[in-house]
């Protein structure tokens, strides 16, 4: 009788695991998808965000202020940038809620009962989740610019950008998972959340390309994952390079390790909290 290798068994578990994450990812992509009203309103909000947002800073860029850095910016390139930038932030989910409700309430503790890890899963759903608000969102944000007759960029510099922004946006998803699971200890989830949303607005150069910072606060705000999420890809619609891509490319693959380990760290240790001590 013959024995069954040790590495086609290993195989065959991440053939099922791989498979049960897609499973979830594709469940995340049809409820988002399904909710479609949602997703009107969010496109809707996105193309009042940038035609306000888009008209104040192309008004400052005009003016050429003395002392300024806004000579260096090419026609129309603050608004590009705020499109991109509101693209990844309107795309990430609030996976942190769904976290800190499950964690508070008990729900979590049925799911632990099921072969498949929960916070795996329920990161796959939401990038499901997340990729139909992408698609949906940048669908609208390219009408936007057609219908305003903006400048287009070339077709690898509009590739690049989306690459960074999908990996951006998963950066978002990470950071805002930590918050979720610091329900574990603070049971309520919003001073991590209002924290973590500060450091997005200026260290991820929301509002602003942290090209234009100060060095010492550019050189911070690069080495952080706030930039990974959005400035990156925000910076890239800017003033394309195949150079720049390629750092932020490995600096946003760096971060997503390290955030999804760190995650599973802290999914360990506030799990062994939770059956020494209930919820």
């Amino acid at each position: 009788m013959r024995s069954t290798p040790p590495w086609t068994a290993d195989l065959s578990s991440v053939a099922h695991t791989a498979a049960a994450l897609a499973a979830a990812y594709r469940v995340g992509l049809a409820s988002a998808l399904a909710a479609w009203p949602v997703l009107l309103g969010r496109a809707v909000f996105y193309g009042v965000c940038l035609t306000i947002l888009g008209a104040f800073w192309g008004k400052v860029a005009a003016e050429h202020l003395p002392g300024t850095l806004a000579a260096r910016l090419p026609a129309g390139g603050l608004g590009r940038y705020v499109g991109v930038t509101e693209l990844i932030t309107l795309s990430v989910t609030t996976i942190q809620l769904r976290l800190e409700d499950e964690l508070r309430s008990g729900a979590l503790e049925p799911h632990l009962l099921r072969p498949k890890h929960y916070l795996a899963q329920t990161l796959a759903g939401e990038a499901g989740g997340m990729s139909a608000r992408f698609a949906v969102l940048g669908a609208a944000g390219l009408a936007l610019l057609a219908a305003t007759g903006g400048p287009w960029p070339s077709v690898s510099a509009l590739a690049g950008v989306v690459v960074l922004a999908v990996l951006g946006a998963f950066v978002g998803v990470l950071l805002f998972t930590l918050v979720g699971l610091t329900a574990f200890w603070l049971r309520r989830v919003l001073p991590a959340l209002l924290i973590t949303q500060k450091l997005i607005f200026l260290l991820g150069g929301l509002f602003a390309p942290i090209a234009l910072y100060p060095p010492w606060l550019h050189a911070i705000a690069v080495a952080t994952p706030f930039a990974a999420h959005i400035a990156f890809a925000g910076e890239a619609m800017l003033a394309p390079s195949w150079t720049q891509f390629a750092r932020a490319l490995a600096a946003q693959l760096a971060w997503i390790a390290v955030l999804g380990a760190l995650a599973a760290l802290m999914w360990r240790a506030g799990l062994a909290k939770t059956l020494r001590e209930g919820v």
